[in-house]
């Protein structure tokens, strides 16, 4: 007889699909395979195996079988009997004591423990799903596969807060939901390895859920804009809502408002995990009923979360027949997190205006003092905040020195970084996003998005412009989305994410596996069920308290810095008006957007006052990076002014843009600077184009070399490994006695 060739594919659901070689399954196989417990319970006799699999199973009896038979065991119960998940704790319970009698004083005890005769129905109700998340929990650190689609259902909804209704109707879910993915890293490198493998890094993207319970859920239909990004329907909605508006300051616009801000946390190493990580949730039960009700699930992440799934969800509505993407995809709704945009525009700022900051911190604490290049973002945060907190100090004084008309180059630089730039960046996600103004917190994205434009912010050029172009796009077909948003703005924040990664790397070790590290993010979840015990845990022993500043010391940094700022004003105050000397900037010869061209066309010019000697027109305000420049020696920067430019013949509209224009001529343009619109519109055009090319062409090669040099730079400069406070050292009358020397100039 001849021999029968034998062909896969493989039985094993975890088969890598590396060999080519096949197997049969025999009784001799399936004797070793229950030896060491690696038989899957589906293999059957005569079952085709690779030989990958095969001495995986019989021969080696490898740990990933193992887990992979235990696993199938363990849902039996679900997949044999029929039996829904439990989430009532009575029920729980009584399965479990009806399996072993000996459980019953462990159960009275545990109820017990919670003080019950001392709490109201409600709270008895609320603590019983408290307690069948910790029996869930228990159960996970006895035996990770013990019911293990249960216990990470239970965690991924009671780790963030979900109400107890809805687990209770988890299987008809009505209301509204947003999902924060992030991936995370393990910042410790390579272990020693096993006999069997080698433990790296951890890497994983964490999936935490926010429900809005008070919204209806959100409908998909005609969410996606099919032309992906609209550069016109941008160009025409920024031209009618915001540029009347962007002639005002930050600080004109929505003068100075309390901040309670987040502190900026570690950036994260960017891997393409999440349309893995989106195919999970699709795989959850209730999830996935979710879904076939139409519903839309929106999912606030930082840029590679953006721009992975709108990829995804590009492909399928150019490219339907796609092998790994269906139309589930588009049920999610990729929106830029707020935090992420927060934290990119504060770093971005400090980094452009070093030197200023530098000078500030050398003279607020000493020559000695030298500020690091890669300062910790606490201590961003803290020049920010007394820089902004200095300019209050003195901005009456500085502004009635100068007058209105004054145009010279380093004082709209100085008074535009104090009065709008800092002000827009800590506003942004603190005040604005966080107090749930939705008018104002979309007017600062577009006003971010041209700081981004001006410097050229890698990504982030692009990132507002998908989120802008999704509201007027849904504004044009009056989506029921919008109320969601401006009803529940808070709710759209990535902000829960980052605090759980941020504790989740505090407690990182160089031994931690991945199973370790996903039950010590459970355990953070736990504690947060109780207050206290998460205070005890994290509050107290926090890195940050070691250079906590107290009231006393802010004040007496915001006066110092008030100091300094009076001093670089009253040098360009010298220089303006007791030497008629004013800054030589270069031409810009071809107006672009783009960083590279205007390096190109650009030379360096000297900020003496702001310690800048090596300045470049997009330091300035955004009028400088225009075509047309504002002229210090013009009273109105109009190409169609209908006086002379260079008389005053009336009242003049001083914008904070840089440009200046009598107010007939202001008036007559619409109430908004010409030049500024073209510049915002080209970079609009611009950016949009090669978002939708990155979209349609993901597998397009990118340009690795700015990556690379970043990279370089980052090693390159020295880090900032000190967290003491530095002593200050302030007389009660300096900053009197500065602004009397100021104003008698």
């Amino acid at each position: 007889m001849p021999l029968v060739k034998i062909t896969g594919p493989c039985a094993i659901t975890i088969c890598k699909r590396v060999s080519t070689q096949w197997r049969r399954v025999s009784e001799n196989f399936i004797s070793k395979a229950r030896t060491s417990n690696t038989l899957p319970s589906y293999l059957q006799l005569d079952d085709t195996v690779c030989s990958s699999c095969y001495n995986g199973i019989a021969v080696n009896g490898l740990l990933e079988f193992k887990q992979h038979s235990q696993a199938i065991l363990e849902s039996s119960r679900d997949n044999e009997e029929k039996k829904s998940t439990i989430y009532s704790y009575d029920e729980f319970k009584a399965t479990m004591e009806e399996k072993d009698i000996r459980l019953k004083s462990f159960f009275k005890e545990l109820y017990l423990s919670s003080n019950p005769s001392s709490k109201n129905s409600e709270s008895k109700i609320r603590v019983k799903k408290q307690l069948l998340f910790v029996c869930y929990f228990l159960c996970g650190i006895r035996n990770k596969f013990v019911n293990n689609a249960k216990r990470d259902l239970a965690i991924y909804i009671d780790s963030v807060g979900a109400s107890n209704s809805l687990i209770d109707t988890l299987a008809d879910l009505e209301n509204a939901m947003v999902l924060n993915i992030d991936d995370y890293h393990n910042i410790h490198g390579i272990k020693m390895p096993t006999t069997t493998i080698t433990s790296t890094a951890v890497h994983l993207a964490t999936i935490l859920m926010n429900p809005i319970t008070t919204q209806q859920a959100i409908s998909r239909i005609n969410i996606h804009n099919p032309r992906l990004v609209d550069a016109e329907l941008i160009k025409t909605n920024i031209e009618n809502k915001f540029m009347n508006l962007y002639s005002l300051s930050h600080n004109q616009r929505w003068e100075f408002r309390v901040v309670d801000d987040d502190t900026r946390l570690e950036e994260l190493t960017v891997h393409n995990v999440y349309l893995q990580a989106v195919n999970a949730v699709m795989n959850v039960p209730s999830m996935q009923q979710y879904i076939q009700k139409g519903y839309l699930i929106p999912v606030v992440a930082d840029w590679p979360g953006q721009i992975h799934l709108r990829t995804a969800i590009s492909c399928y509505l150019f490219n339907r027949n796609l092998p790994n993407i269906n139309d589930s995809i588009l049920s999610f709704l990729p929106i830029i997190g707020p935090l992420h945009i927060s934290l990119n525009s504060r770093e971005l700022i400090f980094l452009k205006y070093q030197p200023f900051f530098s000078a500030m911190y050398s003279y607020i604490f000493g020559e000695r003092k030298v500020l690091p290049q890669n300062p910790k973002p606490w201590r961003i945060n803290l020049l920010l905040e007394i820089s902004r907190s200095a300019w209050q100090e003195v901005s009456t004084a500085v502004e009635a020195k100068f007058g209105s008309l004054c145009k010279d180059a380093e004082y709209l630089t100085l008074k535009d970084l104090l009065d709008n730039t800092i002000l827009l960046v800590l506003d942004i996600y603190a005040v604005l996003f966080r107090s749930g103004d939705f008018e104002a917190y979309l007017e600062s994205c577009f006003r971010v998005w041209t700081i981004f434009l001006k410097f050229s912010r890698r990504n982030y050029t692009k990132a507002p412009l998908m989120f802008l172009s999704d509201i007027f796009y849904w504004e044009l077909n009056q989506h029921p989305i919008l109320g969601t948003i401006k009803a529940e703005l808070p709710k759209f924040s990535d902000s829960t994410v980052e605090i759980f990664h941020s504790f989740l790397r505090r407690g990182t070790q160089k031994h931690t596996d991945a199973d370790q590290l996903i039950k010590y993010g459970h355990y953070i979840n736990l504690l947060r069920l109780d207050s206290s015990g998460f205070r005890e845990n994290f509050v107290h022993t926090s890195s940050w308290a070691k250079y906590e500043y107290s009231a006393r010391d802010i004040t007496q940094l915001t006066k110092k810095s008030a100091c300094f700022l009076l001093q670089c004003f009253s040098d360009i105050y010298t220089r303006v008006f007791h030497y008629n000397l004013l800054i030589s900037l270069p031409l810009q010869t071809y107006p672009s957007s783009s960083k590279r061209k205007r390096e190109e066309n650009f030379g360096t010019f000297s900020l003496t006052a702001m310690n800048m000697p090596e300045a470049q027109l997009w330091h300035l305000p955004l009028g400088f990076s225009t075509s047309c420049q504002p002229d210090p020696l013009l009273y109105c920067d109009a190409s169609n002014c209908l006086f002379l430019s260079s008389i005053n013949t009336g009242p003049i509209e001083v914008l904070s843009c840089g440009h200046t224009y009598h107010k007939f001529c202001y008036n007559n343009n619409g109430s908004k600077c010409l030049h500024c619109l073209a510049f915002l519109q080209n970079g609009i055009d611009e950016h949009v184009q090669s978002l939708q090319e990155s979209l349609l062409n993901p597998d397009k090669k990118k340009n690795k070399k700015k990556k690379t040099q970043a990279k370089e730079s980052e090693e390159n400069n020295p880090c900032d490994d000190d967290d003491e406070i530095e002593p200050i050292n302030y007389r009660t009358s300096s900053l009197e006695k500065a602004l009397r020397e100021f104003q008698s100039q």
